[in-house]
């Protein structure tokens, strides 16, 4: 088998290969997780009877107590972990009962884009339910008729809290509170609640925790308040329990920890629910670095990790949504300390389900209770949204691996100039897609020019390089030095083939920015175009990674029009198309879209570029004949004469 031939094979491999590490496919699924049968339901015939979002919430937490998970604590060596496994955590001789829990009452509130439900056992929201996003699971072609997207799961709380004071473990999530709504002067929800707390080491605290809602329903900002032992609650919103003064410009010392446990999982709303699935992860923020994703799927079951503070925020996350907690401010005092999470048991081959607690600072007030803080948003993955937030809080979804810090940026740049053409335009996604792969073709059209007229010029160049290789081939010395000469003598550099190679490359991190874009922008879930449902999901009839295919094909012949026979190149010809289809065949379809648009778009400079291969060729071709003919007429001249010669002589 020729030599060239091999290496053209092995290129082949190490590019799949390659591919498939960057762009990992998601592993097909056959089991589905814990709640497999809960999301049918949801989705399916039990979302139906449910009415609206508020009867939906009220029938996940009216039967009864609550029921969370029976989860270990981490056994790190972060607060979490020491804390839970310590004296005070577990029950004593002279510890008061465990309160007896009564059927839960259920409080909703009602914001322009959320529904959220309370329950008073823990004082912590059961379900939000989002009015601006329903399943995409089809059943018909009435989109609203399908049931709204609610983030919480049957008969758990999105939140549990535990508070750390001394020897006192306040379990709240135990607790009957009780609960009120009001409004405030801008019109928009406060929900408060109140509880009187037995302590482990005597006496009793008054507990309040209270939830100010933004305009929006998905940003809250939450306070609370646990009082001195056997003193009246003061509030948490009122301002009335003062801090502690800082000691000679230093903060004080944290009177104890909050507890705050993450939820343990969504539910899915997904026509693709393993894709989503898959994508369940919590995620971290350290101040001053970037943001840490730590996949369910990860960990093994019992298998715990530390993340050090402070932080910024902490989440729970699918593909499209996510609870948040994050730091009220950028007091250093008042960050996350750590967050401690831990692997939980699998029913299937894909982890549903996973325990991540949120350890916040207990600020110590003058009276000797404790006050704390922090903002929850639970909601959507609106770029735009989270951007607002701050704390680099749209950058949650951490792309690429090692190849991140490459990527993010390309990412950044990619989303915000498709939403701004999706607002200035007012047009369908597809269409922004199409006109952003044109745009990106275009802006490159001079860049790829040029690389493509010294790949002319290398073509021209070979046969001297050629002879010049195979003359000297024992004198390296001479062999770079007479190299260079033809280099200089075209107007070239030893350097022009990477250089020309190197603008072929600007669209492959474009391409590898969409990529991850449309694994969890929201934006463009749902989105139909043409005959497709939706852009965000594969093409259920494969029509565009054919098309996509064929015109990449098509870009290969004609790239290879007039090109000087090369067993490689004729290769890579037929395999890259096949493999490029063979890789976009089941991702998003806007992103074969993309490259649809990108291969047509690039057909003309590919068809002006083989005609002027072409007539460079010929030029070549007359140069050589001119040159040969001139040789054979010295030739002639330089012969005839000697005949001559030799006929006088013999007369």
């Amino acid at each position: 088998m020729d030599r060239r031939l091999l290496v053209a094979l092995a290129l082949s491999v190490i590019v799949i290969v390659v591919i498939q590490t960057v762009f990992p496919s998601p592993p097909p699924v056959h089991g589905v997780g814990a709640d497999s049968a809960v999301v049918a339901n949801v989705t399916g015939p039990a979302a139906e009877h449910g009415g609206s979002a508020a009867g939906s919430a009220s029938s996940a937490s009216g039967g009864g107590a609550l029921a969370h998970p029976v989860t270990q604590p981490p056994a790190s060596g972060g607060v979490a972990g020491s804390v839970a496994g310590s004296p005070a955590a577990a029950p004593s001789p002279g510890a008061s009962p465990a309160p007896v829990l009564a059927a839960p009452e259920t409080l909703t509130v009602t914001t322009p884009r959320t529904v959220v439900s309370f329950a008073s056992i823990g004082a912590s929201p059961v379900a939000v339910t989002m009015r601006d996003y329903h399943s995409t699971v089809r059943k018909g072609e009435d989109t609203l008729a399908r049931p709204s997207v609610r983030l919480g799961r049957v008969g758990e709380s999105l939140l549990r809290y535990q508070v750390i004071m001394g020897r006192d473990t306040l379990a709240l999530d135990r607790i009957a509170f009780r609960g009120r709504a009001t409004q405030a002067s801008d019109g928009a929800p406060v929900v408060t609640y109140d509880a009187t707390v037995a302590r482990t080491s005597g006496g009793s605290a008054p507990v309040t925790i209270q939830y100010d809602y933004g305009a929006d329903g998905y940003l809250a900002k939450v306070s609370g308040v646990v009082s001195a032992s056997g003193s009246a609650g003061t509030g948490a919103g009122n301002g009335a329990a003062r801090t502690t003064a800082p000691v000679g410009g230093q903060p004080a010392p944290p009177a104890g920890y909050l507890l705050v446990e993450l939820p343990s999982g969504f539910l899915s709303f997904e026509a693709d629910t393993d894709d989503d699935q898959q994508q369940l992860a919590y995620v971290v923020k350290p101040i001053h670095e970037d943001a840490t994703s730590v996949g369910f799927s990860r960990l093994d079951p019992g298998q715990a990790e530390l993340r050090p503070g402070p932080a910024d925020w902490a989440v729970a996350k699918d593909k499209y949504f996510l609870v948040g907690v994050l730091a009220p401010d950028s007091v250093r005092a008042h960050q996350i300390i750590e967050v401690d999470i831990l692997g939980q048991p699998r029913t299937g081959k894909i982890a549903t389900r996973g325990a991540a607690t949120v350890v916040l600072p207990l600020v110590p007030t003058a009276d000797g209770g404790a006050t704390f803080a922090f903002q929850l948003y639970a909601g959507p993955q609106e770029y735009r949204r989270l951007r607002a937030i701050g704390h680099d809080f749209e950058n949650l979804n951490p792309y690429g691996g090692f190849l991140h810090p490459v990527l993010q940026p390309f990412v950044t740049l990619v989303v915000q100039t498709v939403i701004w053409l999706r607002q200035t335009l007012q047009i369908n996604y597809g269409w922004v897609l199409v006109i952003f792969g044109v745009v990106i073709r275009f802006l490159l059209w001079p860049v790829n020019q040029r690389a493509m007229r010294t790949s002319l010029k290398m073509q021209q160049l070979q046969p001297e390089l050629a002879e010049v290789q195979t003359k000297y081939k024992n004198d390296r010395q001479r062999q770079q030095e007479e190299m260079v000469r033809v280099y200089r003598e075209h107007g070239m550099s030893p350097w022009s083939p990477i250089a020309g190679c190197l603008p072929m490359l600007l669209p492959l991190p474009i391409f590898g920015a969409l990529y991850f874009v449309f694994r969890n922008t929201i934006e463009f879930r749902g989105v139909p175009f043409l005959w497709l449902h939706d852009i965000s999901v594969r093409d259920p009839y494969y029509i565009m990674p054919i098309l996509m295919g064929a015109t990449s094909f098509l870009v290969s012949w004609v790239g290879m029009r007039n090109v000087p026979p090369n067993p490689q190149t004729k290769m890579m010809g037929y395999l890259f198309p096949i493999m490029m289809t063979v890789f976009l065949a089941k991702v998003a379809a806007g992103l074969n879209l993309y490259y649809l648009v990108q291969n047509l778009a690039t057909l003309p400079q590919q068809w002006i570029l083989a005609n002027e291969r072409a007539k460079s060729a010929g030029a070549a071709l007359a140069r050589g004949a001119k040159v040969e003919s001139r040789e054979s007429k010295v030739v002639r001249g330089t012969v005839a004469p000697r005949e001559g010669s030799k006929t006088e002589s013999r007369k």
